[in-house]
């Protein structure tokens, strides 16, 4: 994974947090800031860091509701979950 400094996170933060409201004002009030801090960390930055700000901003803002989910999709299949019953389903609401 890659190494986001807290400086990188203070400068990025703004944007985040831009894009968690976009995503809340289509409905998904559950999606926060960190959501979307550790999908850029996990998955689409997983392998590299775009070098430059703007690109950074621009990953960013392009990002749909369906990248989200594709997110959230992928790790429910990664993580073992012995039932239905453990899973919290309004999170996806």
């Amino acid at each position: 994974m890659p190494n986001i400094s807290e400086k990188q996170y203070d400068q990025l933060k703004p944007w985040f947090k831009l894009k968690a409201t976009e995503f809340n004002q289509l409905g998904y009030e559950n999606i926060q800031v960190d959501d979307i801090y550790r999908y850029f960390k996990e998955f689409s930055w997983k392998h590299t860091v775009p070098p430059h700000y703007y690109q950074q901003i621009r990953d960013i803002m392009k990002t749909t509701v369906n990248h989200y989910f594709d997110f959230v999709a992928l790790e429910a299949q990664v993580y073992k979950v012995s039932s239905l019953d453990e899973i919290n389903f309004d999170d996806f609401l």
